[in-house]
């Protein structure tokens, strides 16, 4: 893995969407921007299976899932493929160490967009988990930093940690679309 940023915003999404009809799909793309972002795709593949359930639910669900549910009267519920929060969406309190952050584009992504583009969805868990593992020194202190806030493994974070390393091996997850 080796962090790369790209914009992700740009002006090509409803093309790319329009290639995503189905399962099979949806995985070849997972693929293409895991690449674009720098990231090992069983990784990023394993990780939106982790946090949506992308692969087993179908992408279209996992596209809808709302997690988080303690911090919904925050209106800041984790949505999406990623599970992003709603922070990072609208140009609100956390925006900037997300889509808003130069090192990809520097654009505001409109809760509307981010919940109607798989593209743009896959691309902001993508740009996002590829800030987190520069920021933080790799792979795992990202991952870390992505699912707690922090890079101290604890039981809660590593057992994110050790799930996504199961995910990695699972070829119902591994093997869709290739």
């Amino acid at each position: 893995t080796h962090p790369q940023f790209k914009p992700i915003l740009r002006g090509d999404a409803a093309q790319k969407d329009a290639k995503i009809h189905d399962q099979a799909s949806f995985g070849r793309d997972v693929d293409e921007v895991a690449k674009e972002y720098g990231l090992d795709p069983n990784m990023f593949r394993a990780q939106l299976q982790k946090e949506s359930g992308a692969f087993t639910q179908g992408y279209q669900k996992a596209m809808r899932q709302e997690g988080d549910l303690g911090r919904a009267s925050e209106n800041n519920t984790s949505i999406g493929l990623g599970q992003i929060s709603r922070k990072y969406l609208d140009g609100r309190d956390w925006s900037d160490g997300g889509p808003n952050n130069s090192r990809v584009g520097g654009k505001t992504v409109t809760t509307q967009q981010y919940m109607n583009s798989p593209t743009i969805q896959l691309r902001v868990a993508a740009a996002n988990i590829a800030m987190r593992i520069a920021d933080h020194g790799g792979v795992q202190p990202g991952l870390l930093y992505y699912v707690s806030g922090h890079t101290t493994r604890d039981a809660q974070n590593g057992d994110y940690i050790d799930s996504i390393n199961r995910l990695m091996q699972d070829e119902s997850i591994i093997n869709v679309g290739r």
